[in-house]
């Protein structure tokens, strides 16, 4: 799902990774369902009645994932925490992977309810305007996209991580740049595949509002996210499982030369993010 319902997906998903954004976690974090419902009235021309009842079922949905979700995601931070201050090896990397990938299905699907509910209200007008909304955003990203070279979409996605790597460690040595711009490299050259499964997923959740109004719906839609979250898709999944591999070893090697204050910066980034978790947990 793209445009305006992917961005309302990947806002939710602030409690996994936006949630990094230090002391306005909890701000953020409180404030989510009114971000969720500005950001699908871009895409969705609701009705007042629809914005009513979607304003409520984001706060009921972001309650359960307080009181659900929350206290494993603190768990999950609770033991990276420990193994960030030793070397970690290739296991580790696929290990926190999937611990973290399977916390952002769990909740990203808890908007499942909403958006089931949005989505089987509405009429077929609705629905066409939705679509046109997430093919022309589709088509602004593409043609941006291939505006840049591929020098420039490489060097655009070495910055983007490098500036990420230095809010976590702090200033990073010749090797560990080296280290990002070889993990840009496989992500530029992933694309192709990134947007193949972009398009599929649009076809599938389509194909799935077809039966919005059929028993089921809810289940299949939290389903569908869910597969979003972890790239799965049937004609994809072996240059996606060759993508992680070549990345988990690539971040071993970056762990491995971390030195002792930059352990120490990202264990201390960690301590922050779990005190916040654990004050939205208690709110």
């Amino acid at each position: 799902m793209g445009a305006r319902m992917g961005r309302g997906v990947k806002v939710f998903l602030l409690v996994v990774a936006a949630i990094l954004v230090g002391c306005t976690t909890r701000l953020a974090y409180n404030n989510l369902d009114l971000w969720l419902s500005f950001r699908i009235d871009d895409y969705i021309n609701m009705t007042s009645e629809q914005e009513d009842r979607l304003d409520s079922d984001l706060s009921a949905a972001l309650e359960r994932h307080r009181a659900q979700q929350l206290p494993k995601i603190h768990r999950a931070l609770d033991q990276l925490q420990a193994d960030v201050q030793l070397p970690m090896n290739y296991g580790h990397m696929g290990s926190y992977y999937r611990l973290f990938t399977g916390l952002g299905q769990d909740s990203v699907a808890v908007l499942a309810m909403p958006l089931a509910n949005l989505l089987r209200d509405l009429d077929e007008s609705q629905v066409n305007g939705l679509y046109n909304k997430m093919r022309e955003r589709f088509a602004k990203l593409d043609a941006e996209r291939a505006a840049k070279s591929p020098s420039q979409r490489l060097s655009q996605r070495t910055q983007r991580l490098t500036e990420f790597a230095q809010k976590w460690v702090g200033s990073l040595t010749p090797r560990q740049r080296q280290l990002i711009a070889e993990l840009a490299g496989y992500q530029v050259e992933m694309t192709p595949v990134f947007v193949s499964l972009r398009d599929q997923y649009f076809k599938d959740f389509q194909q799935l509002m077809l039966q919005r109004r059929q028993p089921g719906f809810e289940a299949k839609l939290a389903r569908l996210m869910r597969q979003m979250v972890s790239l799965e898709g049937p004609s994809y999944q072996s240059e996606v499982r060759f993508y992680l591999n070549r990345r988990f070893e690539l971040l071993t090697r970056l762990n491995h030369t971390l030195s002792d204050s930059q352990r120490q910066r990202a264990t201390g980034k960690l301590v922050d993010l779990r005190k916040d978790t654990a004050l939205l947990i208690n709110q």
